[in-house]
């Protein structure tokens, strides 16, 4: 079988990432050409990954004319997802988007449209879903672990994009990334409770600027709910965080999962009754060896253009789709201090 050749619009931190994947299947895919605005960043990048000069391009649309794609990795600022993703899609090209999808809800249920009609495979990068122990919970679930889950509390919060891992300032405008906190980190919790526990069917938040000196939010808190699953979750995300708790719990009317993504998972099976009496066993989360979640998500995707097996289901156009619209919502719920149904997403 032919080499998959790849593209790679967008050479920042993130795009490196989609690059070291790519090169990691030497046998599988060879790394075509790359774009990027910044010529010197694109240089760089083309040298590390073996590039040739006349294969590095600063226009995406020259690129495409130029090149024989088999797939796109579409790495850019939030705001040039739809245009880019939308022009490999229509060409039959698999693309794998970085999250949020798009910035626009239109634009990503377009980006649905156009895949289905092509025929093309996509996926949208949602990295949570490759971190072992979160993989684990879901099989726990599934098997009725901890019973059947009421409550998940997602958070993730760091100090926001630093210098070094963000080309320019492009995070904190929102002409270019649409969101802050809310459409980086908030996306990802956004997609895990999809993910974990099915599709939220309404919410209510608060999405603000609190710290930082920008255009977008650096915090937002969510509320929501889960509908027929009989499930409330919440949600905090934030650029200004200090250390402390990064993960998911997720509790359950036999049992508790804690995924803790500093100090690792725990399963309680058991719970406390209403006599009193505490019946808890610690065990062991079966956690699958294997490589972290970005390396772990490029294989799969590397694997599945190829036609080969992959060992998880992969976040597909829909997912992306979906968590988009529960991320706008929450922040027409915070101007407007109204709860705000999710339409379903087919």
């Amino acid at each position: 079988m032919p080499k998959i050749r790849i593209g790679v619009v967008g050479v920042g931190s993130i795009g490196d990432v989609h690059l070291a994947g790519y090169a990691a299947h030497p046998s599988l895919a060879t790394i075509q050409a790359i774009c990027d605005v910044n010529r010197t960043r694109l240089d760089a990048m083309g040298e590390k990954y073996g590039v040739a000069p006349e294969h590095r391009y600063t226009k995406f649309e020259h690129m495409l004319e130029r090149e024989e794609l088999d797939c796109l990795s579409v790495c850019t600022p939030n705001c040039f997802h739809y245009p880019y993703a939308a022009a490999a899609l229509e060409r039959g090209i698999a693309t794998l988007i970085e999250k949020p999808i798009t910035i626009r809800l239109e634009d990503a249920q377009h980006l649905a449209k156009i895949a289905a009609r092509s025929g093309a495979k996509a996926m949208v990068a949602f990295s949570h879903r490759f971190i072992g122990m979160n993989i684990a919970a879901k099989r726990v679930l599934e098997s009725g672990g901890i019973g059947k889950p009421f409550m998940i509390r997602v958070r993730y919060a760091h100090r926001g994009p630093y210098p070094g891992w963000a080309q320019g300032d492009w995070f904190y405008r929102r002409k270019l990334a649409g969101g802050g906190a809310l459409l980086d980190m908030g996306i990802h919790a956004i997609d895990i409770c999809h993910y974990l526990i099915g599709p939220i069917t309404s919410v209510s938040a608060e999405v603000k600027t609190l710290r930082k000196d920008i255009e977008v939010d650096d915090n937002a808190v969510l509320i929501v709910d889960f509908g027929p699953a009989r499930c409330l979750g919440y949600i905090e995300c934030g650029w200004t965080s200090p250390p402390g708790f990064s993960g998911i719990e997720i509790y359950g009317d036999e049992g508790t999962l804690i995924l803790d993504l500093v100090n690792g998972p725990k399963w309680i099976r058991g719970v406390t009754r209403p006599d009193g009496t505490i019946r808890t066993e610690l065990r062991s989360l079966p956690v699958p060896k294997g490589p972290s979640h970005w390396p772990f998500q490029m294989d799969c995707w590397v694997k599945y253009v190829a036609g080969k097996r992959v060992p998880v289901a992969l976040p597909q156009i829909q997912d992306g789709v979906r968590s988009l619209a529960v991320a706008l919502a929450a922040m027409e719920s915070s101007k407007t201090g109204k709860r705000i149904r999710i339409a379903k997403v087919k």
